[in-house]
């Protein structure tokens, strides 16, 4: 009963959303920009309380970085270069901060010419939040996010850090995804290859971090020397070393970090669904519902020698539900089962991205 009551409810919203275009419009606005800053929130979060120590000085073992990969990690490799230039005294969040924001211009006019206007709003809104946020959420700003940090950091090291970092990033990411934005830097850059080639976007990901990965730790190595020159002469080899172990950890971050772009961010996941139905007249149906083509073929059922009709549909996996609800609705005794697709080859239509 209170299940019935549930879905009439629902077609009453969806019915009075189709009748009401502007504030349908206007509250999917406002729910793209919560969404995105909560993003912002679970990626300041994560990169000042397990990547970047550096300045949180009240946080055991503060020297050692994770790189974040990325437009993230490039900025951390500019503000070390600072550094062994002898800039000892900037401010570590606000440069980083600047950095961040700087380097995600070019890649937001990309975004504006090759994606879609509205997706780059919201991923300008999100860029800009995230330079907020890191400089805001710090241990000097916010207590308890020192006493997080070191706890997982003296508890769990760099592994427990990478861990967190990872899901907290691959989270950010993830859900700016799910709104059709992204979080800027190379997630839009892995966003676009994506939509062009049809296919996930985690995997692009850490390709496009690998080479900021290795300079991150090359340059951590170079600042095992004399700490107020920004000329080396001498080498400490514990530090380069701890640097270069590193690299293993900001490899895992960025791992994790995939795993999680990849569960949630279901866009280009795709499904084949096969059904065998005793309907001729479903295939027509599925064709007008769906935004898809589909294959029937005829055969006979082995066990009752009737008729039977096999469609073939493959459809991207936020609209399984959907097109699952639609057949057992036209044909509750029809068999349907459904296979996850790795890739998909010729033309297939994807809602675009605005």
């Amino acid at each position: 009963m209170a299940k019935i009551i549930f879905e009439e409810i629902k077609t009453r919203e969806k019915n009075w959303m189709l009748d009401h275009p502007v504030t349908k419009a206007s509250l999917g606005y406002l729910w793209t920009f919560i969404i995105s800053t909560v993003s912002a929130l679970c990626f300041a979060f994560g990169f000042n309380a397990f990547m970047d120590l550096g300045q949180n000085a009240n946080v055991a073992g503060s020297a050692a970085k994770l790189v974040a990969g990325g437009v993230s990690g490039v900025s951390q490799v500019l503000t070390l270069i600072l550094e062994l230039m002898g800039w000892h005294d900037i401010d570590e969040h606000l440069a980083y901060s600047i950095m961040y924001f700087i380097l995600n211009v070019p890649l937001i006019i990309l975004a504006w010419v090759g994606i879609g206007k509205r997706f780059t709003i919201f991923t300008l809104i999100n860029v800009i939040e995230v330079s907020v946020f890191i400089k805001i959420l710090t241990v000097a700003n916010i207590p308890p996010l020192g006493e997080v940090a070191t706890f997982v950091n003296v508890n769990g090291g760099l592994l427990a850090r990478a861990l967190f970092a990872g899901v907290c990033t691959g989270l950010s990411s993830a859900l700016a995804f799910k709104v059709d934005i992204s979080a800027g830097g190379i997630d839009i850059l892995a966003y676009y290859i994506a939509l062009k080639k049809n296919t996930l976007v985690g995997k692009y990901s850490v390709m496009l971090n690998s080479v900021t990965v290795v300079l991150f730790a090359v340059l951590s190595a170079a600042y095992g020397g004399p700490k107020n020159s920004p000329v080396i002469t001498g080498w400490d080899a514990t530090y380069s070393a701890d640097c270069f172990s590193r690299i293993f950890y900001s490899a895992l971050y960025m791992l994790v970090g995939m795993i999680v772009v990849d569960t949630i961010n279901v866009r280009n996941k795709k499904m084949k669904v096969e059904v065998v139905s005793n309907n001729p007249d479903l295939g027509n149906l599925l064709i007008a519902v769906m935004p898809h083509g589909a294959t029937m073929v005829t055969g006979k059922g082995v066990y009752t020698g009737k008729e039977r009709y096999i469609f073939t549909m493959v459809c991207s996996s936020y609209e399984l539900n959907d097109l699952i609800k639609l057949i057992r609705k036209e044909d509750p005794s029809s068999f349907v089962q459904v296979v996850q697709l790795s890739q998909v080859y010729g033309r297939f239509f994807m809602k675009p991205v605005k």
